[in-house]
């Protein structure tokens, strides 16, 4: 009799283990999506003069400040994905007369959009010329 007893006790206690276990995995995923969701990076242009550009990782939305003088969102003129995980990453460098361009990277599909900040009204494919070729 105390066998089953304690063969029930285990059964129990293994059991409720599992189920903590789970709920703790699940947190986790939420808030490593949560800290990784935005991206950001500050381009200095002069002494006095610098531009800070933010990236929504899950949407792919980019949004470019310039000093003090307002926000604006440097659009896709193709439509991407939008995921659930961190896909999207930026890469901000010197572009023509110092204006910083930004690569964005969508890591999953290999896409990669670039944008000239000042010079060009939308990101373009980088991948489009690449696609016609393989197409021919």
């Amino acid at each position: 009799m105390k066998k089953y007893i304690y063969l029930i006790f285990v059964l129990v206690l293994a059991v409720s283990c599992k189920e903590e276990e789970k709920k703790a995995d699940s947190f986790s995923l939420k808030e490593i999506v949560n800290k990784q969701k935005y991206q950001m990076e500050l381009y200095q242009v002069e002494a006095n003069e610098y531009t800070l550009v933010v990236l929504n990782r899950l949407t792919g939305k980019v949004f470019v400040g310039k000093n003090a003088s307002g926000w604006y969102e440097a659009t896709n003129a193709d439509s991407i994905p939008v995921y659930k995980t961190p896909t999207y990453s930026i890469k901000v460098f010197k572009g023509p007369e110092s204006s910083p361009q930004i690569s964005l990277m969508d890591e999953k599909e290999g896409e990669l959009y670039m944008y000239i900040v000042g010079h060009t009204a939308n990101f373009y494919n980088t991948n489009a010329a690449i696609k016609a070729l393989e197409r021919s």
